[in-house]
């Protein structure tokens, strides 16, 4: 019987070809459960996920006047607030926790309680940007009645800032569309000597 030429190499190929299939359809799995949010679900250890569902949030944690822990996904997210910087108050220095940072934590946690929030998380290309800590960062808006957004809703980080509990830092940038609500807030916080306009 005459041989067909590459016949015997036939089920060589056949391997390589199952090989490359399946490691094409294992980057494929991993690049979705990537961009779904779902690997950063199955491996928390890797943050901050992608923008995926608009920043609904549970609160879960506040840990001081700028700084609150939500539920994104399944991961519980530290998120630092943008534009501002409270005294300290849970400082592992405690020689740099202040009685404004403890009166401000003191306030927040009160002021958060029981509410419904949501995280308009600052963006880096398509994910959530994040500090030098590794906390994702952004506006923290208190979602009143109905639920979702809407002009009834508060935005915190505001809110902080018209207490007098923080200036309006613009160090690593402005606020962005609510710049100027920032500045009317700070102008009102220091007119009336809150917080840290005392001094």
């Amino acid at each position: 019987m005459a041989r067909v030429p590459g016949l015997s190499r036939l089920p060589m190929k056949g391997p390589f070809v199952v090989l490359a299939v399946l490691i094409a359809l294992g980057v494929g799995a991993v690049t979705w459960a990537e961009k779904s949010g779902w690997l950063y679900v199955w491996v928390p250890a890797l943050t901050p996920p992608p923008i995926t569902d608009g920043g609904a949030g549970t609160l879960l944690k506040v840990r001081d006047g700028d700084t609150v822990e939500v539920r994104y996904h399944d991961l519980a997210m530290a998120v630092r607030l943008r534009n501002i910087d409270t005294a300290e108050s849970a400082h592992p220095d405690a020689k740099r926790n202040t009685r404004l940072g403890e009166e401000t934590s003191r306030w927040a946690k009160s002021y958060l309680a029981g509410v419904r929030v949501r995280v308009e998380f600052m963006r880096k290309e398509w994910r959530i940007d994040e500090d030098h800590h590794g906390r994702a960062l952004g506006m923290l808006w208190i979602d009143r009645d109905p639920v979702g957004p809407g002009p009834e809703d508060e935005l915190y980080n505001e809110t902080v800032i018209r207490q007098g509990f923080s200036t309006y830092v613009t160090a690593y940038g402005t606020a962005g569309p609510f710049h100027q609500r920032f500045i009317a807030a700070e102008a009102e916080a220091k007119a009336a000597k809150r917080g840290v306009w005392q001094r």
